[in-house]
This record gives C-alpha cells, structure tokens and sequence, in this order.
C-alpha cells in the first residue's frame, strides 16, 4: 500500500530507500528500548544499503523516538535528520493556519451544504 501511495503522489523518484517494517505488534510499541533498537537497525541498513540522507518514520509519533534513534545514528555514523510523523504533520498544519492556506478549490471542490440536526 505504502509503495502505491508513494508512486500515486509522485514520490517514486524521491523515495530512494524501500519502505521498511520494524515488525513490532502495536501491542508492543510501548517497549521503547526495543522500538528503538528496531527503528535503528532499519535505518542504518537505509542509510547504508540506498543512500538514505533523511529518515521519515511511521506510526512513532507518540512513541516519542525519533529524537532517540537520531542521536543513535549520529553517534555511529555521519549526521542524518530523523522525521518524527506526528512533529511533521502538526507543524504542516500550523503553518498553513499562521499562513492562512486552506485547499484549493479546483482540486477539492466545495462541499455541499449539510442539514444540521438538533
């Protein structure tokens, strides 16, 4: 699915690197040594292995690692940004308001008019 997306929004060409899984049960995610550990393993074998120079995680958000697994890197290898997801799209979301960006209207058209119910 994730590959599809990828190539579906253009992104083909920009992803470099496979979309990897750490194969850690959502259930599990809450033992942060071995997320880390996990996610630091996919992401040396990225960086090494395709040249990786920007890691962007999945579903960590909450876990709060991407901080972690970048200062991991970076202690055993040259400097390489981690992106934590939930940051990301937070911050997106933020500067379109402080911009005051909103969807363009030829791509999403307006949505039709709701019968509110009390």
């Amino acid at each position: 699915m994730l590959h599809g997306l990828t190539r579906r929004y253009g992104l083909g060409s920009r992803v470099n690197s496979q979309i990897r899984v750490v194969d850690i049960p959502v259930l599990a995610l809450d033992d942060h040594d071995l997320l880390v550990d996990r996610l630091y393993v996919a992401a040396q074998s990225a960086i090494e292995s395709d040249g990786a120079d920007v890691i962007v995680l999945g579903c960590t958000g909450m876990n709060q690692v991407a901080a972690t697994v970048q200062e991991k890197l970076a202690s055993t290898g040259p400097f390489v940004p981690v992106v934590d997801p939930t940051g990301a799209a937070v911050t997106w979301l933020e500067s379109r308001v402080r911009l005051g960006l909103r969807a363009s209207r030829v791509t999403y058209l307006t949505p039709p008019k709701k019968t509110r119910l009390s």
